[in-house]
């Protein structure tokens, strides 16, 4: 059995205006297919799981039941009281998931990615199990097209059933250290989806992470019903737990020191949407390079590489080129292409006048 967990909480400010904390990203439609998060669960239903888990904020629960509803799935939310990064999700979600099925293997996704080839990724995933079974911690690793400064790197060695030994995962790494990794062409883009099961990776936040994990044991006395419940008894238990832990990824806190993982390359069209940049990977350019993800709204006079994002407005670009417009409810974002990357800082602007 494989139990989809996706992780829901990020607030994602560098793709205000759409990506805001009462309304992030996944929970917009970028690619024209659909939220994120809708598009998340969607790619994952040919696996056939019994249901769906989505660890969010509490304020997102009714936001990502309804993205759930419209698949037709079955899903649980499982809300925290406080974001300490991926690692207390996964454990959250591991806890909940071992009182109500006992030991299945977990599928660990974010729900702010894109992915085109849904065929392929199924593949992948399905890979993933039988490494499961045996006790691995797999990770997809994505081929590297560039010297990408911000995302994770893995690198596989020894070939073990159809994936690779990973040898280290690195962080992060500055422009030279990415650029040496490209030629030496075994390291893989981290994607951040993970596979295996539960038991093991609870016992790997025994061993690694033992007081995030003692803190969880609270949650050992319940019934999987009252892990998922928001009423008061249960949400100072879990206040109390959220409140006593650190913050870390699950990279960083489990993946880089344990010594059981394997990274399974893949291309199926992978993107992580964490700039206006980045979304034109996901968007199909017509003759002169412009995109966009609502036609309807969108409409383009003589100008080239831009992007429009529109939420209902109609926005005409004339004679530019190499700019980005996104338009969501009153607000409206214009930027250079180029300075996609500084949207935070109008997002401190705009915290500082409110």
């Amino acid at each position: 059995m494989i139990i989809p967990v996706i992780l829901a909480g990020g607030a994602g400010t560098r793709l205000w205006p759409m990506s805001t904390e009462d309304k992030p990203k996944q929970f917009h439609n970028m690619s024209g297919g659909g939220t994120l998060l809708e598009e998340t669960i969607k790619r994952i239903k040919p696996l056939s799981p019994e249901e769906i888990i989505i660890v969010s904020s509490g304020k997102y629960e009714e936001l990502s039941l309804s993205e759930i509803k419209k698949t037709g799935l079955n899903g649980t939310i499982l809300s925290e009281p406080a974001a300490k990064n991926t690692a207390a999700a996964v454990l959250y979600a591991a806890f909940f998931l071992k009182k109500k099925y006992g030991d299945p293997v977990m599928a660990v996704l974010p729900a702010d990615h894109f992915i085109k080839d849904t065929k392929s990724f199924v593949s992948v995933i399905s890979k993933a199990i039988p490494l499961a079974d045996k006790d691995y911690l797999s990770t997809i690793g994505i081929k590297p097209e560039y010297p990408e400064t911000g995302y994770g790197y893995i690198k596989g060695t020894e070939l073990v059933d159809g994936a690779l030994k990973v040898d280290k995962i690195t962080e992060k790494p500055p422009l030279k250290i990415a650029q040496q990794y490209i030629k030496e062409g075994n390291f893989y883009w981290n994607s951040g989806i993970f596979v295996w099961k539960t038991s093991v990776i609870i016992e790997w936040f025994k061993k690694l992470l033992p007081d995030m994990y003692k803190q969880f044991l609270n949650l050992e006395t319940l019934s999987h019903e009252e892990i998922a419940s928001n009423d008061k008894r249960i949400w100072d238990i879990k206040s109390k737990i959220y409140s006593s832990i650190k913050s870390i990824s699950i990279d960083k806190g489990i993946l880089e020191n344990s010594d059981n993982r394997m990274v399974i390359p893949a291309e199926f069209g992978w993107a992580d949407l964490g700039s206006w940049k980045s979304v034109d990977d996901i968007l199909k350019p017509d003759s002169s390079e412009n995109r966009t993800q609502s036609p309807g709204n969108s409409i383009f006079v003589k100008s080239n590489n831009c992007t429009i994002l529109s939420e209902g407005m109609t926005i005409a670009l004339v004679g530019v080129s190499n700019i980005t417009v996104v338009q969501s409810g009153n607000d409206i974002l214009v930027i250079d292409k180029d300075s996609s990357q500084d949207v935070r800082d109008v997002v401190d602007i705009i915290k500082n006048k409110k």
